[in-house]
């Protein structure tokens, strides 16, 4: 009798588990492709990642398998790319091909941010899950009744919302031959990307990243227009001009520390004050230690615009 009872709990477990770790694996190999299509089109990641679950049967699927199709999506009249044949809805129904994952990711984004139908989407906040999967549904993303919830359940069940922050640091992943296949890059060469708090993206074959004064900072490593890299980092053009002491229309040179944040009041404990060098600015120093210029013309009691002379000693507590 025990090993029936063994032979039918395994019947069941044992299915499950393996279909829990297939979800899993899954979200390891492409949450990082989710976030990078969400910081660069505004579709929340946990969205992608659940619709191509369940799409794709977590890359299961004969149409994500032959023709790296994850979501699902047909053809339609302005499709120019490969095609792929199966009974869908209706029967023969053609459904878009696609060189690699990647590829199919990238679509998906466009697909929902370039089409009117699913623009409602749009405006709501990138962390309402339930409002994206509800509007999905609404549009007509897919026929099936219970598609919101399925959605839904799939995010909650696999905590997908927490890739919305954009504050996790992802796991390595091996990735497949289809997954940024067009890019020629090995595991090993590609670039790491980190995600900060205000989501902001960091290639790390563009920036380093640092802290400083607990002001966290970026240094460039090829010259930039500041405009272009606020853009590149989701933040309103004024920002960076403000909070680096820069013109809103410059250069940032590659080396160059850029603040990401407001700089402190005054320096680290253990700064008390610097002596200045042949040529050295206020600014030079407010981006050394991250203390505002308008707080070290105050801490020395001096007029703004006055620049200190070389040897001389400035005040950073």
């Amino acid at each position: 009798m025990r090993k029936l009872l063994l032979v039918v709990i395994l019947f069941f477990v044992l299915p499950m588990t393996y279909a829990q770790s297939v979800q899993e694996e899954y979200i390891k190999k492409y949450c990082q492709i989710a976030v990078e299509e969400m910081t660069r089109t505004g579709v929340p990641a946990s969205i992608t990642l659940a619709q191509g679950i369940l799409e794709s049967g977590s890359g299961t699927s004969q149409l994500s398998i032959k023709g790296n199709n994850h979501f699902g999506i047909k053809c339609h009249s302005d499709w120019t790319g490969g095609k792929m044949y199966v009974d869908d809805d209706a029967k023969n129904e053609c459904f878009r091909m696609y060189h690699n994952a990647s590829e199919s990711f990238r679509d998906h984004s466009d697909f929902l941010r370039n089409n009117q139908r699913y623009a409602s989407l749009f405006q709501l906040d990138i962390k309402d899950y339930k409002g994206w999967a509800t509007g999905l549904k609404k549009a007509g993303y897919a026929t099936s009744p219970t598609y919101a919830t399925r959605l839904i359940e799939i995010i909650e069940r696999y905590n997908l919302a927490q890739y919305d922050s954009g504050t996790f640091v992802p796991a390595v992943v091996q990735p497949d031959n289809n997954v940024l296949a067009d890019n020629a890059e090995t595991s090993a060469s590609k670039p790491t990307r980190y995600y900060t708090s205000n989501g902001f993206e960091l290639s790390m074959t563009e920036y380093s990243l640092g802290s400083n004064n607990n002001t966290q900072y970026i240094v460039l490593k090829y010259d930039m227009d500041i405009e272009v890299l606020s853009r590149k980092l989701g933040m309103a053009p004024w920002q960076l001009p403000k909070y680096n002491d820069l013109p809103k229309k410059c250069k940032v040179k590659a080396g160059e520390i850029i603040y990401l944040k407001p700089k402190r009041g005054k320096a680290e404990k253990k700064y008390t004050e610097h002596v200045v060098s042949r040529g050295e600015t206020m600014r030079d120093i407010s981006q050394k230690y991250a203390v505002k210029i308008n707080s070290l013309y105050k801490l020395n009691g001096w007029e703004q615009g006055v620049q200190p002379v070389e040897g001389s000693k400035v005040r950073l507590r």
